[in-house]
This record gives structure tokens, C-alpha cells and sequence, in this order.
């Protein structure tokens, strides 16, 4: 792999606004197993340092997922305490960049089949934004009664994509504009959502509307559920990262003088919102207050 090919690749998860942060870290380190058996070096202490580079690039790009950085991470520690030939390394790092690839997936299923044991058959859910642990669930549940309001998640309405596949697998579902969550989050029985990160206090950073959603729950008196992987939890020393603004172009908004759009794509749904959170270990219930 070339710098250009590289530069390429960096754009387009930059630019990536329909893969969750889970598909992107995979990806991330599917690029690093192909540059571990492309990049030009002349040794292993020269391409270890150019390859941690890359790794270092590619964790910077999208702030608010924390599995890119976090996966990333793991797989530069074992790579940069290896030691060993160029040709020895360049077989570790792509076995490495695999391993993780291969927990990642694995992780996703393990979420949503604790998710699954959790809610059980016959529910109506509610769900925002597009999680793959969210429709794994959703798959497991679909022959047991489920019942799904899915949200139309603009911009680019991700919703769409979850509708579809939820009426592939014959769920009866009801398609709302975001506009409406406070409506219909009533009719459910619990609202299940994925999240892009986790900070320490476990507030989950998803996309925008999210947090919405959640106050919606809360004045309903309905159980408000994330699901996702341990590795998009960030450390409790670190602090919440700048949410990401796409381009305003999204929103379809004309040049009218003095109006200028914004379009934020993640917010923080604060930790006292959610009920509990679900991941590849299990299910853990928020404590009630005395």
C-alpha cells in the first residue's frame, strides 16, 4: 500500500457517514493488514515505525467512535513491543490486525444475544440511528413477536436501511420522522440503541437524537437500553471528544443571507437517562436512587 492509496482510505472513513464505529475500526484494521503486507521497507525497525504511524493516523480520524481508536490501540501495543525480522512482523501485524477483526465480530453477536435473553419475546422496541448489536438483536427476536418503531434518523435517513432489512425478516414496523419520538416512544416497551462510544460514567455518545429519545423514555416511564461493545468504552481519565460535525450540504438548506446550518452529527445521552447497558459480558442495570 502507497501513501496515496492510504490518503484514500483515510478520506473515505472520514467521509464514511453510513458504517457504524464498529464496521469503521474493522475496516481501519483490515487497512492495516493490507499495509502490513504492502508497505516498503528495509527492515523491521523501519517498517514497525511506519506502520505504527499509519495505526496512529488512522485512530485520530473519528473522534467521537471510540472502537477506531480503542481496537486500534490494542493492535499497536502488540505490534510495537514484537520483535522479530521484517518478514516476521509483517505476518504478525496482519494476524494481529485479523485476531481483533474476528473479536470485533464476535463481540457484536454476543451483545445481542444478551440483549435478546434480556428483552424477550413479544416486545415492542424502539429504536434511533443505525447499530449492527441493534438489528443482530432485532434478527434473534424477529421470529418471537418482535414489533419495532424505527425512526427515520436524518440526515440520510439511516432509519431506511433498518426498515428494510427489519421487513426482509418479516418484523411488523412502524417508520417515524425523528420528529415524532415523543409520540410514539410510548407505544414501546423499551427503547433499545446502539452507541458509538461509551464515556467512564457510562453516558453514550450516538448519533444525534439520541439523547432526545432518551428524555422522551424518561418522561414515559419507558426502559431506556444501550447496547454495545466494552471497547467503545473510553478510559475514565479521558475526556469526552469534540462530537463531529458533518457538512451542512446534508441538510439540503439553500444560501439564504444571514442563515447558516449546522449539522452535528452525535450528541451525549447522559448516563442518568439509560436504565442499563448491555455488552459481550452481560447485562448491567443502572442502580436506583435511594
Amino acid at each position: 500500500m502507497n501513501l496515496p492509496q492510504f490518503n484514500r482510505e483515510i478520506a473515505e472513513i472520514r467521509n464514511d457517514r453510513i458504517r457504524g464505529a464498529s464496521e469503521l475500526a474493522r475496516r481501519c484494521l483490515a487497512i492495516l493488514a493490507e499495509a502490513a503486507e504492502t508497505l516498503p521497507a528495509a527492515d523491521g525497525s523501519e517498517f514497525r515505525q511506519r506502520l505504527l504511524a499509519l495505526a496512529a493516523e488512522l485512530a485520530a480520524i473519528r473522534p467521537s467512535m471510540a472502537p477506531i481508536g480503542n481496537l486500534l490501540w490494542r493492535w499497536r501495543a502488540r505490534i510495537g513491543a514484537a520483535n522479530g525480522d521484517l518478514k516476521l512482523l509483517r505476518r504478525l501485524a496482519a494476524e494481529q490486525a485479523a485476531a481483533l477483526i474476528a473479536l470485533s465480530r464476535q463481540a457484536v453477536t454476543d451483545c445481542a444475544t444478551h440483549a435478546a435473553r434480556w428483552l424477550g419475546p413479544g416486545r415492542t422496541l424502539m429504536t434511533h440511528s443505525l447499530s449492527s448489536t441493534v438489528l443482530e438483536t432485532c434478527r434473534l427476536l424477529g421470529s418471537q413477536g418482535l414489533r419495532m418503531i424505527v425512526t427515520e434518523s436524518r440526515p440520510l435517513a439511516e432509519g431506511r436501511r433498518v426498515a428494510k432489512q427489519l421487513s426482509a425478516w418479516n418484523v411488523p414496523t412502524t417508520y417515524i420522522t425523528d420528529a415524532q419520538m415523543g409520540l410514539f416512544v410510548a407505544r414501546a416497551e423499551g427503547v433499545l440503541v446502539g452507541a458509538d462510544s461509551l464515556l467512564a460514567d457510562g453516558s453514550a455518545i450516538n448519533k444525534v437524537g439520541t439523547a432526545l429519545l432518551a428524555l422522551a423514555a424518561r418522561e414515559c416511564g419507558v426502559p431506556f437500553y444501550v447496547c454495545c461493545e466494552s471497547f467503545k468504552q473510553r478510559a475514565e481519565d479521558e475526556p469526552p471528544p469534540e462530537l463531529e460535525e458533518m457538512a451542512s450540504a446534508e441538510l439540503e438548506v439553500p444560501a439564504w443571507p444571514g442563515v447558516s446550518a449546522r449539522n452535528v452529527y452525535f450528541d451525549i445521552t447522559p448516563a442518568r437517562l439509560i436504565d442499563a447497558w448491555i455488552s459481550e459480558t452481560g447485562v448491567r442495570q443502572a442502580v436506583a436512587a435511594p
